[in-house]
């Protein structure tokens, strides 16, 4: 029952936002085409995100219980590193903090934790 809550929740906050899409829409048509390309892009990215994941994980658990989180480590990092490129590339109206838009410690942080707990995976 709690899954169809979550469900209405989902559907009202979709429903919710029409009249913004659709005033966005007919705003700047160019900046709404690009940011859908885009999300789809993002959509392919965590795609192979996952598929990674899903073939690094081991048919049986042989080792110690940390491996999953670090896996988990591993998964977050990707997905916010991805978040963190799309929210460069996609157009936007109001200008975010100046660190994020350029390469700067936002990324080495999650390029390290990404590196860092794949490698720790590899190596238990």
């Amino acid at each position: 029952m709690e899954s169809l809550g979550v469900l209405a929740i989902v559907v009202a906050v979709l429903v919710a936002n029409i009249p913004a899409v659709v005033q966005q829409w007919r705003a700047d048509r160019p900046g709404v085409i690009k940011t859908l390309w885009l999300m789809g892009a993002y959509a392919i990215y965590v795609a192979l995100g996952i598929a990674g994941l899903l073939l690094l994980v081991p048919e049986a658990p042989p080792g110690p219980e940390v491996k999953p989180l670090l896996l988990t480590g591993a998964m977050v990092a990707w997905i916010l590193y991805g978040a963190l490129t799309l929210m460069r590339a996609v157009p936007r109206y109001r200008e975010p903090p100046g660190w994020l838009m350029r390469f700067g410690i936002a990324d080495i942080v999650l390029l390290a934790a990404l590196v860092g707990c794949l490698a720790g995976y590899l190596r238990l």
